[in-house]
């Protein structure tokens, strides 16, 4: 991502707001690649142009220094768990939505097949406890997405505390070289 570039800073109120080449305040954004887990970094946000956002592709560090050490593998793994739980909780909604679809056609049908067959409803117990078993299921099933939706929003406080500790870590030993 070396790119050469042009840009101003200007301070505010103990916060530097970098602008980019279209005049516009850069915003900060994270890296989540293999070399730079976690990294942050300047880019154009963009101006409204008729057709949408023109953005003139500005890039800088906001993050000096690369990942590395513990750190880094930690942020690796930290957004590998992420994207695996990620995965898991959208493939769980998907059997909880096939699952609900499944029991909602499988009720309307024993409702029309009671009705033209003139069954009575104790007749089809059987039919009813077993979607009694499915709602069980697809319950147990969005247990489990909040769940994981729980240990997702942990990795990602775990994630964001190694970030800032990083930083922190970063920040006093530059200021211990520089002393």
């Amino acid at each position: 991502m070396a790119q050469i570039s042009s840009s101003s800073t200007i301070d505010n109120k103990n916060e530097k707001v970098v602008v980019c080449k279209c005049n516009c305040k850069a915003k900060v954004v994270q890296a989540w690649t293999v070399d730079n887990p976690g990294r942050r970094f300047y880019s154009c946000e963009g101006r409204k142009v008729p057709n949408g956002y023109q953005s003139c592709n500005f890039f800088r560090w906001y993050d000096v220094e690369k990942p590395h050490g513990w750190q880094y593998t930690a942020l690796l793994g930290a957004r590998n768990v992420m994207r695996q739980q990620r995965e898991e909780i959208s493939n769980l909604r998907n059997q909880v939505r096939a699952l609900t679809l499944e029991n909602e056609s499988i009720g309307r049908a024993v409702h029309l097949e009671n009705e033209s067959s003139g069954q009575t409803p104790t007749d089809s117990n059987l039919i009813y406890e077993a979607c009694e078993a499915l709602k069980g299921e697809v319950e147990a099933l969005e247990r489990e997405v909040l769940v994981l939706n729980e240990r997702s929003m942990v990795y990602r406080n775990g994630l964001i505390t190694l970030s800032i500790g990083f930083t922190v870590v970063t920040g006093v030993f530059m200021g211990i070289l520089k002393w």
